[in-house]
């Protein structure tokens, strides 16, 4: 593609126009006077009776059993496989190509999209049959754009496909599944007009090198405006797409300002009380992954990428991609077998796997991504119940990772377990067997365990059932 000077121009610079600023001003009273009653609510003065976590609604009781969540980042970035958001950073070490990427050059791709094949509906099936149980989708990533006709703004599907409603068809054809419904939102907004971005000017080598704010009040004032259109887009997002189960934010922060949490976890619930919100309305993170945060709160704690060294505290969500970046990186290339253990890894340790694919530009899925699916869905099929509706075993009380449902234990011997193991004989067994296999395995029965002599080869499950 060859790329204009003007695709080089500062976005920080061509982005903040009054013009813009006058898009992004939410004129709604009824809007701006609730964004502002959440801004003065400290999150000292919201009792924790108010917001308990993780959320008890009886709506929400379907999150730990769900086990396998489907997470999408899609957007106009799709046009050119490139990296959501973090492809418009120069320098950034993570998949931007500096060469032909950086400035405007980013943002004037969505002229480019058209996803005209959007329709989850139609391989919805199929990610249900895998054993996906919901899904989440960008929203809106840090690049601001929106994927419905945002009244907010002047960067969503009102402006650049004529007021088509991407949420809309995402989230009737999940339902129609039986999968639930879930939005990533980014709660910061590098389109947003003069948006401190802690890359200066959209450069990484000037990471975090803002300058002094040398006037706190127009600061402040500009930081509340911003809140205000936050808090209309997410209005929103939960009132117009009927029952929202997951809603995944990722940072939001804006120099010498704090934001209140708890005040806007408690609005949210109030527009869907099902919902699940993971912790990082208020998190501040860095582009490698690494965890830091002003305030842990939320109904489960986000883990992404990085290995985990021991079993997370609480409910509990990992998160990475299938392949290549987070946005569309070409046709499938994903590992079935890798993902699987790590997916019953995760389940052992009573967490949940969101595994992200980057749909097409058009909105299809990435090719060979359906066989991938169906190829899971077989795996699913026989070892499925060892994955959905279960919680993770007792840490020591088997040599292998397990999952329990009620007066059934799992075994997960994956496949660099080649010897045998053992597990602990909490009662009475009245049936042993390998999942997939006929025959009952007859362990032997020593010390208090049960003991398994090698048996199978690669990711294999072994199911015991208990008397009582």
């Amino acid at each position: 593609m060859n790329v204009a000077a003007a695709d080089f121009e500062n976005p920080t610079e061509v982005l903040d126009t009054p013009g813009a600023r006058a898009a992004y001003r939410v004129t709604d009273p009824a809007l701006r006077a609730l964004a502002l009653e959440l801004l003065a609510t400290p999150d000292d003065a919201v009792a924790d009776t108010a917001v308990v976590t993780p959320n008890p609604h009886p709506g929400a009781a379907w999150w730990p059993g769900a086990g396998l969540g489907l997470f999408m980042h899609w957007g106009f970035h799709s046009v050119e496989q490139l990296q959501p958001s973090w492809a418009s950073i120069r320098g950034y070490p993570h998949g931007t190509e500096e060469a032909r990427f950086h400035g405007m050059g980013y943002f004037r791709l969505a002229d480019r999209f058209n996803p005209t094949a959007w329709d989850p509906g139609a391989w919805a099936p199929q990610a249900r049959a895998a054993g996906f149980r919901y899904m989440v989708l960008t929203a809106k990533h840090h690049d601001g754009f929106a994927l419905w006709p945002s009244r907010w703004g002047n960067f969503s599907t009102r402006q650049f496909l004529g007021g088509r409603d991407l949420l809309r068809t995402y989230a009737d054809g999940l339902r129609a599944s039986g999968l639930k419904v879930g939005f990533y939102f980014s709660p910061q907004d590098w389109h947003y007009p003069g948006f401190p971005l802690g890359d200066v000017n959209f450069d990484h080598r000037q990471r975090n090198q803002r300058p002094p704010i040398a006037d706190a009040a127009a600061n402040a004032e500009r930081a509340r405006e911003f809140f205000i259109y936050t808090i209309a887009q997410l209005h929103e997002l939960l009132t117009g797409y009927g029952p929202v189960e997951e809603l995944w934010f990722d940072g939001l922060g804006w120099p010498g300002v704090t934001f209140p949490t708890k005040a806007v976890y408690r609005w949210i619930r109030s527009l869907q009380p099902q919902i699940l919100i993971n912790d990082r309305w208020g998190r501040v993170r860095t582009p490698d992954g690494s965890d830091t945060t002003t305030m842990k709160f939320g109904d489960f704690t986000t883990h992404e990428y990085t290995a985990l060294s021991e079993r997370p505290a609480g409910r509990w969500e990992y998160c990475r991609s299938w392949y290549g970046h987070w946005g569309y990186s070409g046709p499938f290339a994903g590992e079935l077998n890798v993902e699987l253990e790590r997916l019953g890894r995760i389940r052992a340790w009573d967490g949940n796997y969101l595994l992200n694919i980057g749909p097409r530009p058009d909105g299809r899925l990435p090719e060979g991504t359906e066989a991938a699916l169906a190829e899971m869905a077989a795996w699913m099929k026989v070892n499925g119940e060892a994955i959905h509706d279960v919680r993770g075993g007792r840490e020591g009380a088997a040599s292998v990772p397990t999952t329990e449902n009620g007066r059934v234990t799992y075994l997960h011997l994956f496949a660099d377990q080649a010897g045998s193991v053992w597990l602990e004989a909490k009662a009475e067994v009245k049936s042993v067997r390998l999942l997939g296999q006929d025959g009952e395995l007859h362990p032997e029965v020593r010390d208090g365990r049960l003991h398994f002599a090698a048996v199978g080869q690669g990711y294999r499950i072994i199911r015991v059932e208990w008397v009582k």
